[in-house]
């Protein structure tokens, strides 16, 4: 296994190169690392980057404070960290983050795309790792490469060229709007791509997506070489528009020694499509912003329009009715009705040093894989059938989560439905929480909330109706799960 394990690693090694070059080249700085994200850039005569012939091992490049990379991580995520420890040690980034000079100057750039390549077709290696029970490609393992790549594409952006200076601490705050839009395939070829959609004042947002490697729309990336692709116009195969999977990063910049917030590169757009984006993402974080504003001057309920606070109102005395109903009558209540707390689960486990990410605490995209495959085998036994992963909506970054650390990571199904082609939609939350018996406390470190879907259209399936247990959780499914349907349809009747 370990043998096929660095067969894998190496090829990988093959493909990130040249996204490596591409980066380091582009960006014009040098190596940065903190925290388990990097970018790597050059000088003016070297781009430095992992051979493709080196073994992979757990118990090289030590740097100050950092991690060796376990075998537990994926081909991908373990050469993105391989090299950003060789690159680190390079440019002089593991001395002391306190004797170094704050990143003061601010470089104006444009978004830089970096694109890793998956070989399935010719890589059986590479495929068998990313290989789930219905030889269908493990979602999991590609969330994981995203948080890696996406951290590194950060990193790039942030980087100030200034090999004098300390590297900022750039911390993952939040993913939001992953949506699976066409399956992963492992009879077909994958690349994940990235670049910097939009800059703050101290947060930027990471655009990722995920495509057919021979997809005649994929975004260009004239440095990534892919030498499996085909040489015919178009691809060899019909998709339809658009990526596969998309996801929206943000990160939020920190000074590595006083925790201070810290200003980022701006951002310059450069094409039509890249200013659109900008804009988009630039209304969207405006209007979080204004609603989280207003929900702390007002009150959640003060800061609903008037047909959001009717929708939320008629919904939590439905559900609560009902409950009271399957609570205190439950032989004559509906069968179709389950109470939520008879949908939990949960697994418990002690934080292993195999887990942790360079700088020595737990890896980020662990915990979402974690998470994940918790939600799907919490779908699975409410749904009664195998669950297809559609997206998730929130994904919050709420503390740390150190090794030793005892994590309990639970899930509930908040809410069910049905689509448009007769299918059940699932809605699960998932909490990971870092648990001091020693102290008697728990502290949530992670929030997810998944969306699946279960069995196949139009074959008569149909979900249970979940009821909450207060009215307390009764508004909070309806915050989690039907506002934002309520509220994209008033968007849509807005002239």
């Amino acid at each position: 296994a370990h043998e096929a394990q660095t067969r894998s690693i190496e090829r990988v090694g093959v493909m990130l190169t040249s996204a490596f070059i591409s980066t380091a080249r582009r960006s014009g700085g040098r190596a940065l690392i903190h925290r388990g994200w990097t970018t790597l850039v050059s000088d003016a005569t070297q781009v430095f980057v992992v051979s493709a012939s080196e073994r992979f091992s757990g118990t090289h490049h030590h740097s100050r404070g950092m991690a060796s990379i376990s075998r537990e991580r994926t081909a991908v995520t373990a050469r993105l960290w391989q090299a950003r420890l060789k690159a680190a040690k390079l440019a002089g980034v593991d001395q002391n983050p306190a004797t170094m000079l704050a990143q003061e100057k601010l470089v104006p750039k444009p978004p830089i795309r970096t694109t890793v390549g998956y070989f399935f077709e010719h890589d059986n290696d590479l495929r068998e790792a990313y290989r789930n029970p219905w030889n269908e490609v493990r979602i999991g393992r590609v969330l994981e490469d995203l948080d890696s790549l996406a951290g590194n594409i950060a990193f790039a952006h942030c980087d100030d060229a200034d090999v004098a200076t300390r590297p900022q601490l750039l911390v993952t705050a939040s993913v939001d709007r992953v949506r699976l839009l066409r399956p992963l395939r492992l009879k077909e070829d994958m690349t994940l791509t990235g670049a910097v959609a939009w800059v703050g004042t101290s947060s930027i947002v990471i655009r990722m997506e995920a495509w057919p490697a021979d997809h005649p729309d994929a975004p260009a990336d004239p440095d990534f070489y892919n030498p499996m692709a085909t040489k015919e116009p178009g691809g060899k195969n019909e998709y339809e528009p658009g990526p596969s999977l998309t996801a929206d990063f943000t990160f939020v910049a920190r000074d590595s020694v006083t925790n201070k917030g810290a200003p980022v590169n701006p951002l310059v757009p450069e094409t039509d499509d890249q200013r659109d984006l900008f804009e988009r993402v630039a209304r969207r974080v405006k209007a979080k912003r204004a609603r989280m504003r207003s929900e702390r001057e007002n009150g959640a309920d003060g800061a609903l329009l008037p047909e959001l606070a009717e929708s939320k109102r008629v919904f939590v005395e439905d559900v609560t009715r009902a409950a009271r109903a399957l609570r205190e009558l439950p032989a004559l209540a509906p069968a179709a009705d389950v109470a939520m707390d008879a949908t939990r689960t949960e697994n418990m486990f002690v934080a292993q040093p195999q887990e942790r990410n360079l700088s020595g605490r737990i890896f980020g995209g662990f915990l979402l894989r974690r998470a994940f495959e918790l939600a799907f085998a919490t779908t699975y036994v409410f749904g009664g059938a195998k669950p297809k992963f559609h997206s998730v909506a929130d994904m919050n970054f709420l503390r740390p989560v150190e090794v030793g650390d005892l994590m309990r990571i639970r899930a509930r199904v908040l809410h069910s439905g049905q689509t448009s082609c007769g299918r059940p939609s699932v809605d699960v939350e998932v909490e990971a929480l870092v648990t001091k018996p020693e102290s008697l406390r728990s502290e949530v470190s992670n929030t997810f909330m998944f969306k699946f879907y279960v069995g196949e259209a139009n074959e008569g399936r149909v979900a249970r109706r979940v009821l909450p247990s207060s009215r307390e959780e009764a508004a909070h499914v309806w915050e989690k799960c039907v506002r934002p349907d309520v509220q994209a349809r008033l968007e849509e009747q807005t002239p």
